[in-house]
């Protein structure tokens, strides 16, 4: 197969929700010289941004999306150690990524880690109802760049602002950006309850998480 064919399959491997095709093609790409980061940006990513637009047109839903998300990570799993161990492909930001506590919905949060890895975001998944000071923990032990609290319910998140009393106590405010994602989130709330942003759609927010990495 050519180059070219290769990062189609790859990209069409998320498009048709295969696993098995995404992981033989991503350990085929390596051996034929394809660089880690050509696999991801021009093949796997490329994939999710198609599903992407396919679920935003109403072609697909969210059951598929969650799927597309697997694929995704099955072929990102292939090229993951290679990525690290050529120093190559740098990632735009550390991200660390958690349902805030009292929510244990993961759905959002699963699609949400995947567009991001997929945008070049080094993203760590704290997983669902982390708690405030599992978030302190984790800036100390991963320093990202960028902290995202996911939430389903008007309800969590309103714990943002525990969340950020939290890292602000802690002394790591001024380390971090913070985002809220989720369908109950708000831009202006959050910012009043001390987060830099929010956002409730995860192609949309890959665009603030790039003007938050740049940020000083």
């Amino acid at each position: 197969m050519s180059r070219q064919e290769l990062l189609d399959g790859l990209r069409d491997s998320v498009i048709r929700l295969s696993k098995r095709e995404a992981v033989d093609l991503a350990r085929k790409a390596l051996e034929e010289g394809l660089s880690p980061s050509e696999i991801l940006s021009k093949g796997l990513s490329e994939g999710m941004r198609r599903i992407g637009d396919m679920f935003k047109a109403g072609e697909v839903y969210m059951p598929e999306l969650l799927v597309a998300a697997d694929v995704f990570y099955a072929g990102f799993e292939v090229v993951r150690p290679h990525i690290k161990g050529a120093g190559e492909g740098e990632f735009v930001a550390t991200m660390v990524i958690g349902t805030i506590f009292g929510d244990v919905h993961s759905v959002g949060k699963d699609v949400a880690s995947a567009v991001f890895r997929a945008a070049g975001f080094d993203v760590v998944d704290l997983g669902i109802a982390v708690p405030a000071e599992r978030f302190v923990e984790a800036i100390r032990e991963y320093n990202p760049k960028i902290v995202g609290l996911g939430t389903y319910m008007t309800s969590t998140f309103m714990h943002t602002r525990d969340v950020v009393k939290a890292i602000e106590e802690a002394g790591l405010r001024d380390r971090v950006k913070i985002i809220c994602g989720g369908p109950a989130v708000d831009p202006i709330a959050a910012r009043r309850m001390g987060a830099d942003d929010a956002s409730d759609d995860a192609w949309e927010a890959v665009e603030k998480l790039r003007r938050l990495a740049s940020d000083p």
